[in-house]
């Protein structure tokens, strides 16, 4: 049996009502938070592993999320999902004059400025005249995502560097300042709170490298655990293979075994 989008939107209406499932009848929007985030991190999962059958599954996770908040929502007499579909039809084809209207662009760049004015435009944006870039910003974002959010923001209103090369160099000096502190350090006084203070600042001038460069921090992150994590799998199965494990190595050998599986991994994937 095929199933649509409405299909969907019924289980859902089924599942919420009083012969349906309790489970399901005592979530609540803040209940339901949690699996928001972790179905969208399953699916950036698999989609950072090019696995098309996960992705598609894990984008069905989503969109039960979306729906499911849609229909407490509903229950709460505050909207229904034909409100989410509305709003996000009508907000895409005002942003698209060039799409669905007359205008003319000639590039990806113009685009995104025409969406920024229409945007601009928009009452909900025109309520935030006069309050702070940064009030837009999520205070529940991942920390990483929330650094190039606030970032993005400031940018968006003049406050940044045109060019990459002084922003590299902002974070060179901030790992100077770390290493001072570090330095300072003493077993009377462990100077914890500003090397602490000194490493965000690092964390945060390397956000803005990835910024200015193109990519998402965040993303570049969790494609290095990937890649230590695979890494560190081989390493344990070469200990194993040796009939050791790995706190039976020696530092030496240990760093022998990551360098083969830095080269294993090479060769088996372009991602690594």
């Amino acid at each position: 049996m095929k199933y649509t989008f409405d299909d969907l939107v019924k289980i859902m209406a089924t599942l919420r009502s009083e012969n349906g499932c309790p489970w399901d009848r005592k979530q609540t929007h803040q209940s339901l938070l949690p699996y928001l985030v972790e179905e969208s991190h399953e699916y950036i999962d698999a989609a950072q592993a090019g696995d098309k059958v996960h992705m598609a599954e894990e984008l069905g996770d989503v969109l039960f999320q979306v729906v499911f908040h849609s229909q407490v929502a509903k229950d709460n007499g505050d909207f229904c999902i034909d409100d989410v579909v509305q709003g996000i039809c009508e907000k895409m084809i005002r942003r698209h004059p060039h799409v669905f209207g007359d205008a003319k662009v000639d590039d990806a760049s113009e685009v995104t400025r025409r969406w920024e004015r229409i945007k601009a435009a928009e009452k909900n944006n025109q309520d935030m005249a006069g309050k702070s870039a940064m009030d837009k910003v999520s205070k529940s974002m991942p920390t990483l995502a929330r650094a190039q959010e606030i970032q993005r923001r400031a940018a968006k209103v003049g406050f940044d560097w045109i060019e990459a090369e002084p922003v590299f160099n902002k974070a060179v000096e901030e790992f100077s300042e770390f290493r001072s502190e570090m330095q300072a350090a003493t077993s009377e006084n462990p100077n914890v709170d500003r090397m602490e203070d000194e490493f965000g600042d690092i964390l945060f001038s390397l956000v803005n490298v990835a910024r200015h460069c193109g990519f998402n921090a965040a993303l570049a992150l969790e494609r290095a655990n990937s890649k230590f994590e695979k890494r560190f799998r081989v390493v344990e199965q070469l200990a194993r293979d040796e009939g050791k494990e790995m706190k039976e190595e020696t530092p030496e050998r240990l760093q022998e075994l990551w360098r083969e599986a830095k080269s294993r991994t090479k060769s088996s994937s372009s991602k690594v």
